[in-house]
């Protein structure tokens, strides 16, 4: 493993800190790894959830869904007031010093703004619902989506809450299926009740509301199971004061956030259409299983950043954050290939009309390459109490991705908002590492990262000339599993670190015992 600068000037006494750096090291990869499982099974809900959406409803009904599930969104990050990391900065804290009196203030307080934020703004979502179907929807004008959506969001909120008191507490697994598997799994199979005795949209849009009432019941008795202390007789005591001094700017961050997420699918609705919305979101939901592996590395990372920063071991997080980004790419690299090569064959899954939405698939997926490549620097800033700095990227990248989604999409169609949003998604991570670089001198690349880079670069000649020679369904079937075993073969010539090594061990090892070998 490559060391940085920082590194190489310290004294002999950093041989502590080292030993301390690989400790918090197996934490995360400890942890990661109980997301990463986790996330296996909630990528594997949510795609079939998409691909039954989609081949069952057509692309105009499922981009009717997908763009009220995006208004639904960004309501949520309102409602949440940021709390969602407020509760994971405090509560791993207080949970980390044995404090239960403090965790429970600031869990009940956390559960109790949430839900009341959700209900105030699910009432003026309800009112609003006949505006928003007639402006937003070109070929549909009926509010019952929004309608049946705004009565779920005080349910919906408090569910991703309960996900991230169980972050806190350590509880990576509980965190996932709280936050990824349960709601849609209960959709999903609701959904798929309704279907064989029949029914179509409308009660697939009732299944929803259900599946998000039944979610959140879950994710409170959840996090009860976690923390008896919740509703014991222990007095709590919290800080509101600090708690939401830190919440609410994030809301101004996850709202630009969702801004860089959810402006083209927002704006392709009345600038192209609802057809238009079903096809780049069937493109968008494949794209986005980029974020994977960061997504359950980020997981793990985020309470150890905010220990790490605030016990001033800079150079152990500077040290773990480039570690965390060379995993990153290890696991997100051969995927990469696989989608942005095999893109018309994946999108068919979708339903045969899909097919034409490849060049989607593979602009989006390049501008995914750039944000699982800047590793976790949103909530490197965030927990280094630089979420203002954070904000205020966001803010002006969400303004440029509408003004370019307004341009392009008009100029281009469906692939503008393709173009406009990579592009915003990729100066959105620039700037970001920027940032935390100058604010802190830290920064996550190191000069082992062109293997996984190499690898990637042979691994995609060897599936391109795969997907050119063979009909479909044998180009995918032998040249997906082909490009990814070129992949591996071509790190295991350039080598990997010890640690890189135990990885790829651990994982093996808990893909076997999940399959009972």
């Amino acid at each position: 493993m490559a060391n940085s600068p920082k590194d190489d000037a310290s004294p002999p006494a950093d041989s502590d800190k080292s030993g301390d750096t690989t400790d918090y090291a197996d934490r995360i990869l400890k942890g990661g790894s109980s997301v990463f499982s986790g996330s296996l099974v909630a990528k594997a809900v949510g795609f079939a959830l998409q691909v039954v959406l989609g081949r069952s409803f057509g692309k105009t009904l499922y981009g009717v869904y997908s763009y009220g599930l995006s208004i639904l969104r960004v309501v949520r990050e309102l409602g949440t007031l940021g709390l969602q990391n407020g509760v994971v900065r405090f509560g791993a804290e207080h949970h980390e010093s044995g404090d239960e009196a403090k965790v429970k203030g600031t869990f009940l307080a956390v559960g109790g703004l949430g839900f009341g934020a959700g209900l105030l703004l699910g009432v003026g979502f309800y009112l609003a619902a006949p505006w928003l179907a007639e402006t937003t929807l070109k070929n549909t004008n009926d509010p019952l989506i929004f309608q049946l959506f705004a009565v779920g969001l005080p349910f919906y909120v408090l569910t991703y809450l309960g996900s991230r008191m169980a972050r806190a507490l350590g509880k990576m697994r509980v965190d996932v299926l709280l936050d990824s598997i349960l709601q849609p799994a209960l959709f999903l199979l609701l959904t798929g009740i309704l279907l064989v005795f029949g029914q179509g949209f409308t009660a697939a849009l009732y299944a929803f509301l259900a599946s998000t009432m039944l979610a959140a019941g879950a994710a409170v008795y959840a996090v009860y199971r976690l923390f008896p202390p919740l509703f014991s007789t222990l007095s709590p005591t919290v800080d509101l004061r600090s708690l939401l001094r830190f919440s609410l700017p994030i809301v101004g961050v996850s709202l630009a956030s969702m801004g860089l997420a959810r402006a083209d699918r927002i704006m392709l609705g009345p600038l192209a259409g609802e057809e238009a919305v079903g096809l780049y979101t069937a493109a968008s939901k494949m794209s986005v299983q980029l974020r994977f592996v960061l997504f359950a590395l980020t997981a793990a990372f985020s309470p150890v950043i905010s220990e790490l920063y605030h016990s001033d071991r800079l150079e152990a997080l500077d040290q773990l954050y480039a570690d965390t980004v060379r995993w990153i790419a290890l696991g997100t690299l051969p995927l990469a290939v696989v989608l942005i090569v095999f893109a018309p064959d994946i999108m068919a899954l979708f339903g045969a009309d899909f097919r034409e939405g490849a060049i989607l698939l593979r602009l989006l997926a390049v501008a995914y390459i750039v944000v699982a490549g800047s590793g976790s620097v949103g909530h490197m800033l965030q927990m280094s109490d630089h979420q203002d700095f954070a904000f205020w990227v966001n803010a002006s990248m969400a303004v440029l991705n509408v003004a370019l989604n307004w341009v392009l999409i008009q100029w281009y169609g469906v692939v503008g908002a393709a173009l406009a949003t990579g592009a915003a998604h990729i100066l959105a991570n620039l700037f970001q590492l920027g940032g935390l670089y100058y604010f802190t001198r830290i920064q996550p690349f190191r000069w082992n990262l062109w293997k996984p880079l190499a690898a990637a670069v042979v691994s995609g000649g060897a599936a391109w000339m795969f997907f050119a020679q063979l009909a479909t369904p044998d180009r995918w079937m032998v040249g997906i599993p082909a490009a990814l075993l070129v992949y591996g073969g071509v790190l295991l010539v350039l080598g990997l670190t010890p640690r890189d090594k135990t990885i790829v061990n651990d994982l093996w090892a808990e893909l076997r015992a999940r399959l009972g070998t």
